[in-house]
């Protein structure tokens, strides 16, 4: 099979100590500074800016007027020699940020993660795999937003803020507590709890009996008297490993999860 070359437009600036793979495709325009990784496939359109110690994985597709690497907005930055780890087959459209840690680690996107326009992440952030983080969307520094989330037109999520596995923002969320594996949440100030996320489970490959125990499970931390926190230690002994998984994440949340759904007065 025949290696595919790395083309690089006559505008675009590759600073010695780049690394960069094979069958790439770099833009007009584009500058790719010292220290950045870029493995083979990636196709970079005009304008994109990579700097820092940023590694790129295979295939990604990078939009105009991208940044990725910029220092953290973090007045506790200091220079420090800190990384953006990004995974394969990502695809992050026009004028997305991704900023670098501060103090020490790295900001870290897995695999499949689509970015739309505008959207931005924040330093020492991790995003798992295949997250949908829609336009203009934005994560606040050390967050953690589990595989398969998505947040959707201008949510935010809330500096050392989660978001659980396979759960759904809805527009405009501002997510200032921690939001559930498995759930839809909407809302802001207070961001509050909706609903299990049928579809989401159902597209995942859940089978009926996870997706009726998950449902049992979300509903039963809302409806306890005392509270998400008092129901979660008993969700801990099931049998189901996914409502294992959020009474876990509930014992282990430090900002407290979001709010049930609101009382509907007659």
């Amino acid at each position: 099979m025949e290696t595919q070359e790395t083309t690089v437009h006559p505008t675009a600036v590759v600073m010695p100590g780049a690394e960069l793979g094979v069958g790439i495709e770099i833009g007009p325009y584009c500058v790719i500074e010292p220290g950045v990784e870029l493995g083979d496939g990636c196709k970079l359109s005009p304008h994109v800016h990579l700097l820092g110690r940023t590694t790129i994985g295979a295939n990604a597709k990078i939009g105009s007027g991208t940044v990725i690497g910029g220092e953290p907005q973090d007045k506790a930055y200091a220079g420090e020699p800190t990384r953006v780890m990004i995974g394969k087959e990502c695809r992050l459209y026009e004028h997305v940020t991704i900023h670098r840690a501060t103090k020490e680690g790295a900001t870290t996107l897995g695999d499949e993660v689509m970015m739309m326009a505008g959207a931005h992440v924040g330093h020492n952030v991790t995003i798992e795999n295949r997250v949908i983080l829609v336009n203009n969307a934005a994560v606040g520094g050390y967050a953690h937003i589990g595989e398969g989330a998505f947040l959707s037109n201008g949510c935010a999520v809330h500096q050392f803020g989660r978001i659980g596995r396979l759960t759904l923002l809805g527009g405009g969320c501002m997510a200032t507590k921690d939001a559930p594996p498995f759930s839809i949440v909407v809302g802001s100030y207070p961001v509050r709890w909706r609903a299990p996320n049928a579809i989401g489970l159902k597209r995942s490959g859940f089978s009926s009996e996870e997706r009726n125990a998950i449902r049992k499970a979300l509903f039963s931390l809302y409806s306890h008297a005392d509270g998400p926190l008092a129901a979660a230690p008993e969700l801990a002994y099931s049998k189901v490993p996914p409502v294992v998984e959020i009474a876990r994440f509930v014992m282990d949340s430090p900002r407290g999860l979001c709010a049930g759904p609101a009382k509907h007065q007659s």
